[in-house]
């Protein structure tokens, strides 16, 4: 949850808290006031009616007109209160109630029920009239639920709105505060993004609060020590296939013009000698035919491998006619049990010779995996030029939809040379690596590195 809301919710909740414990303040004012109200009608009529039972004890009162309500009626009842006695003798009750003002009446129904079921029963206040050891009766005063709970919702109500002002004007408040409060924040945030992306040229402004401005600077110094350490990192990389690269020539030539050489020479005098032992040797015929077949197939394993060390193609047609003919390799290797297809798109020929080197290398390691590994009816290569965040990019992608061998999910993930190998290449791009199983089966590798730093 975004850190704004957060904490608005959380002032909102504080807000209702300190409007609930108001509302309960100003109910319990307003049940006390009318509580003590209530009692003190019970002691003003219990000392009236105390005076005329001694009246009557004295012969200066009639006992028939116990009690004088008229003594206790007259006092002023406050708007919805009523006054009750309820005599030993039925014949003597009496009661006593002051109508509810107009307002009092305009309460809601449910604030009304709940005052009347929660609070209104705990109004009422009684006192016993005894007289010389004798029960007289008891005296009751309580409120009209309407009028007290009338009373207690124009007391709320007010409250009420000023409550709902006062939320509304701190959650926007609060807002805004934080909202500025949290700038920093997003620009902290934005930075971590782009390092996360590999943007590690970001640096962050510097900031006014001393513990943001502290981040800022950490944030700054890790950025360029990981920017150094990944340029390194890349020069070394590059160092690393390039000196391979450099082997594999070299183990080329001399594979080309020493193995290679001695080779033909030897299919030649083979030739030769199965030329002269079918006219002086016959019987050494079958051997001349079988030390020919033998140096026909060392040439041919021998022209493979220099294929493998350093393709021809890539030096003389360029990068996408080398692809292709890597596919077609494959596809005539496989003999119909896979089928390897590419897509190109871009101007992938403009990249220097070491960086389709590498990329061929990729592709050709992919291809290697799938065919061994995947048990794929389709091998698809995908190589285009993009343009994402205003920056050139080169993406290959190798997708089979293979099981991998005894079922098992393709190629390992993280083991193998031949992933090891990939992964190096393409940090010596400055790129992006991975590879891993699909969720729609199969396997994936993708790759992605700038192509303004590899063009020729």
């Amino acid at each position: 949850m975004d850190l704004k809301w957060l904490l608005v919710r959380r002032m909102t909740s504080v807000a209702l808290a300190c409007f609930l414990a108001g509302s309960g303040l100003a109910l319990y004012i307003t049940a006390s006031n009318a509580k003590r109200q209530n009692v003190d009608l019970v002691e003003l009529a219990g000392r009236q009616l105390d005076l005329q039972l001694s009246r009557i004890d004295r012969s200066t009162d009639v006992p028939k007109r116990f009690p004088d309500w008229d003594l206790v009626s007259s006092h002023a009842l406050q708007p919805g209160q009523c006054i009750e006695f309820r005599g030993a003798d039925a014949g003597r009750n009496r009661a006593s109630c002051a109508g509810s003002d107009a307002q009092s009446t305009r309460t809601p129904q449910w604030f009304f029920e709940a005052y009347r079921r929660l609070i209104n029963p705990h109004l009422t206040a009684s006192r016993d009239l005894h007289y010389r050891g004798a029960e007289q009766g008891t005296i009751v005063a309580t409120f009209d639920p309407v009028a007290t709970a009338g009373q207690a919702w124009i007391t709320l109500a007010p409250l009420l709105g000023l409550t709902a002002v006062f939320v509304v004007a701190l959650c926007l408040v609060t807002y805004i505060v934080v909202d500025r409060a949290l700038r920093p924040a997003k620009d902290i945030l934005t930075g971590l993004n782009r390092m996360a992306r590999g943007d590690l040229a970001y640096r962050l402004p510097a900031f006014r609060l001393t513990e943001l401005n502290r981040i800022s600077e950490v944030f700054n110094a890790v950025s360029e020590e990981l920017e150094e350490a990944t340029t390194e990192r890349t020069k070394l990389a590059r160092r690393l296939v390039d000196m391979q690269e450099q082997e594999r020539r070299h183990i080329a030539r001399e594979l080309h013009d020493e193995i290679a050489q001695r080779l033909a020479a030897l299919n030649a005098h083979a030739a030769c000698i199965r030329s002269c032992a079918q006219t002086e040797a016959p019987m050494l015929l079958n051997d001349t035919r079988e030390l020919e077949k033998m140096a026909s197939g060392l040439m041919i394993s021998l022209r493979r491998t220099l294929t493998h060390l350093r393709p021809q193609e890539i030096d003389d047609l360029g990068l996408a006619q080398s692809l292709k003919a890597l596919i077609e390799q494959h596809n005539e290797g496989a003999r119909g049990r896979t089928t390897y297809s590419i897509e190109m798109a871009g101007d992938v020929e403009q990249l220097r010779a070491d960086t389709s080197a590498h990329v061929y290398r990729i592709v050709q390691e992919a291809l290697t995996n799938a065919s061994k590994h995947a048990n794929a009816r389709h091998v698809r290569v995908s190589l285009t030029q993009s343009i994402e965040r205003e920056q050139e990019q080169i993406r290959l992608s190798v997708v089979d939809d293979g099981s991998g061998p005894s079922g098992a999910s393709t190629l390992p993930i993280l083991g193998g040379a031949g992933l090891i190998g990939m992964r190096e290449r393409v940090v010596a791009l400055s790129g992006k690596f991975a590879a891993g199983p699909l969720a729609s089966g199969g396997f994936g590798l993708q790759v992605e590195f700038p192509a303004s730093q590899q063009r020729v």
